[in-house]
């Protein structure tokens, strides 16, 4: 039982007949309080009735599906109750009172009557706005969770993802019995104490994503030797500022993908990341090997997943630009914090 729900309902009945009461009672005599406050109290269950099957019958029925011409039927009929009731009510209180029955001019009650509407219209546009932030919490706490459910998968599909492209390098150093196998695996186990200790958080330091990145691109310099040129220029204000993990991963590795050996020989990479207390500027841009296919704008699981990825962290606060040409393909992300 919710006792706080209740305990609303209680102060609001109790908060009428109080106002009501003292409202009136500069204009009686100190004996006719008592029979003021009987005459207070005798109409209440009249209106909490009127007022509790609006709110909870007729409101959700009708007003919600927006089924109007129902609803405004629903208050006129309940309107026509409460006036015909409050009349009979009072005739009957009169008779109580004096043993005789004599009835009741409807303009002498026409006040009350207008009083009652007031007091039943206001219980019921309380019931309605409360009713509605219940349920735009709800909704709120709906959304919510399934983003985080989104991002979990989307996490979990990127993990497997990135070990496939890094084992893929590796094995192909392997393959060709490089010295520089031994220097990729030390890479990648920094790479895999990340994904495992870090990305499973909600955020992490931008300095450690950052770091991330820089050992990705050494083990893609261990594979491609003196062929990658990797030029990075960054720029951090606030090393602690904090960041999604594995959200500029993905970009890095796409860029290999995409990315290859220019025309003069050289596989050329340039990375920018500029930050500041309230935006994130980060740029990476690289040469491709000419092909006779159409560029394609598409970046593969991995970018499709960060592109979803950011709709959910960060809605309506970031850009997210791609550029693929026949000789480039570039990347540029601005995030606001």
């Amino acid at each position: 039982m919710n006792y706080s729900l209740l305990l609303t309902h209680v102060l609001f009945w109790v908060l009428y007949l109080v106002s009501e009461y003292f409202a009136n009672l500069a204009h009686l005599y100190p004996s006719e309080w008592g029979q003021f406050l009987r005459a207070t109290m005798l109409p209440l269950p009249i209106l909490m009735a009127a007022t509790y099957f609006l709110a909870l019958y007729v409101v959700p029925r009708y007003l919600m599906p927006n089924k109007w011409i129902w609803f405004l039927l629903w208050c006129m009929v309940v309107a026509a109750l409460v006036f015909y009731t409050r009349i009979k009510w009072q005739e009957l209180v009169n008779y109580l009172r004096s043993d005789r029955y004599y009835p009741v001019p409807v303009n002498k009650m026409l006040k009350n009557i207008i009083r009652d509407y007031s007091i039943i219209a206001l219980a019921v546009c309380i019931h309605i706005i409360g009713d509605y932030r219940r349920k735009q919490k709800l909704n709120e706490e709906l959304i919510k969770a399934k983003a985080e459910v989104e991002i979990k998968l989307l996490k979990g599909q990127l993990h497997p993802h990135f070990l496939f492209n890094s084992l893929n390098n590796i094995y192909s150093l392997a393959l060709s019995k490089s010295e520089l196998t031994a220097d990729s695996i030390l890479k990648l186990t920094e790479l895999l104490d990340y994904l495992v200790y870090r990305a499973s958080m909600d955020t992490v330091p931008l300095a450690k994503e950052v770091q991330l990145l820089e050992n990705y691109l050494g083990l893609e310099q261990l594979r491609y030797g003196e062929k990658l040129q990797v030029k990075a220029d960054i720029a951090i204000q606030n090393d602690s500022m904090a960041i999604a993990p594995l959200l500029l991963l993905p970009f890095a590795e796409n860029c290999f993908k995409h990315g290859g050996v220019g025309a003069d020989g050289i596989f050329r990479v340039e990375l920018q990341l500029y930050t500041n207390h309230k935006k994130l500027y980060f740029s990476l841009n690289n040469s491709k090997r000419k092909t006779n296919k159409t560029p394609s704008h598409s970046g593969g699981v991995g970018l499709e997943n960060i592109q979803k990825r950011l709709n959910l962290l960060y809605p309506d606060r970031h850009q997210l630009q791609i550029v693929n040409v026949e000789e480039q393909y570039e990347v540029t992300l601005e995030i606001t914090f």
